[in-house]
């Protein structure tokens, strides 16, 4: 009779497993399905008692409750210890600053947009996460992945947009094709933001335990070696048309050789060799551990004084040039008429579980360690809503990152 029992629990344990997801209204224990008419029940029931568990919060919650359940950084001030934590905090936002400019314009230039993009994408999206995310230590903004997947899915989009040089500055034939390529990435944003908000409002955040990490993980060291190999034409000095795969990027290599500039080249690799000199020092000189998370700040002060001091963008040193002052303008009005629609959609769609993944792994890894519980769906609203802030004023999309 125990064999019996054991084997029963057996075969229903593995038809469980083959079921996948038992919804709230089925019986997990049933040895068969049960009719629609049971099923309907079932809903009902079900319903019924989210029905009641909602008053029952309607009645507990406080004022304070209600303003926290939609902004979520009540509930971390109230434990804010500020001779525990602010210093430290104010380190971490200057070290965050400094890295966050040259990353955000570079990621700017992946996208191909204009650098001021990426600086845009690091400031407000920023802080509207900061109130409206329940994570306490994301960093939101412009990252790797995302500014690939929107380069080459707005390029193909464009005809002749591969061939813009300089987003910050393009030239008179190709002004026109980058003002609407502005256009379509920050329509990408806004599609991004209206998925976000969606799937968190329909509190759908457990679709992220379906989206596999290894996958993602495969994808994004892909993305590296392509983005990598992107930039070597920057270092080399060459003009050469954006392309999307690797061996396209190493044929316009070879064929724009001539187009090599000696002075851009010793000083980029001079950078390349400064920063790993400082990672190598960190890792061997346990005393210096920290100098190697400085190196990206410090190769830019250095680079930034050779340029001024030297006047090196005169003497084959290419730059950025001007960057728009002041606060980014509105792009509300770029929002619609939205054109290739379906080719759109399906970029915000990639755009979004891509992101959507990257952001709530290392979210919720920093609340594993530090101790505090992740809301999965007030996250994936938080980042909804950072995005529409960014689409309303001139950035492109952004999500919390690895780096």
């Amino acid at each position: 009779m125990r064999r019996q029992t054991g084997g029963g629990g057996q075969d229903m344990s593995r038809a469980k497993g083959a079921a996948g997801i038992v919804f709230p209204w089925k019986d997990a224990n049933a040895a068969a399905a049960p009719s629609y008419v049971e099923e309907f029940d079932g809903i009902k029931t079900w319903m019924e008692r989210t029905r009641d568990r909602g008053s029952k919060a309607f009645k507990e919650y406080t004022v304070f409750d209600w303003f926290a359940l939609f902004l979520p950084c009540l509930k971390w001030l109230q434990t804010y210890s500020i001779r525990e934590y602010l210093v430290w905090d104010l380190l971490a936002g200057i070290s965050v600053g400094f890295m966050i400019v040259p990353q955000g314009m570079s990621y700017a230039n992946v996208a191909g947009v204009p650098s001021v993009y990426g600086l845009y994408g690091s400031f407000l999206p920023l802080l509207v996460y900061a109130l409206l995310g329940s994570s306490r230590q994301l960093g939101v903004g412009p990252v790797a992945v995302t500014s690939l997947l929107i380069g080459n899915g707005i390029r193909d989009m464009i005809p002749g947009s591969e061939l813009i040089d300089n987003p910050n500055a393009p030239s008179p034939e190709h002004a026109a094709l980058q003002e609407l390529y502005n256009h379509k990435v920050i329509q990408i944003a806004f599609i991004v933001a209206c998925m976000y908000t969606g799937v968190g409002l329909l509190r759908l955040g457990f679709i992220v335990r379906f989206l596999s990490h290894s996958v993602i993980t495969g994808f994004t060291s892909g993305a590296a070696i392509i983005i990598g190999m992107s930039q070597v034409r920057y270092i080399l000095g060459y003009k050469v048309p954006r392309v999307d795969t690797l061996y396209e990027q190493i044929e316009v290599l070879i064929e724009a050789r001539a187009g090599f500039k000696w002075q851009e080249c010793v000083m980029g690799i001079s950078m390349l060799l400064f920063l790993l000199g400082l990672r190598t020092t960190s890792r061997q000189v346990k005393k210096l551990h920290w100098i190697g998370a400085l190196g990206p700040i410090l190769a830019c002060v250095i680079s930034i004084v050779a340029v001024a001091i030297g006047k090196l963008n005169k003497r084959g040193i290419k730059i950025v040039e001007q960057i728009p002052q002041g606060l980014p303008p509105p792009t509300i009005g770029w929002w619609a008429p939205v054109s290739n629609t379906g080719a759109m959609i399906g970029l915000g769609a990639v755009v979004m579980l891509v992101d959507l993944l990257e952001s709530t792994s290392i979210a919720r890894a920093l609340a594993r360690k530090h101790g505090y519980e992740l809301s999965y769906n007030q996250e994936i609203v938080g980042l909804g809503i950072a995005n529409f802030a960014g689409a309303m004023f001139n950035s492109y999309t952004t999500t919390g990152s690895f780096s």
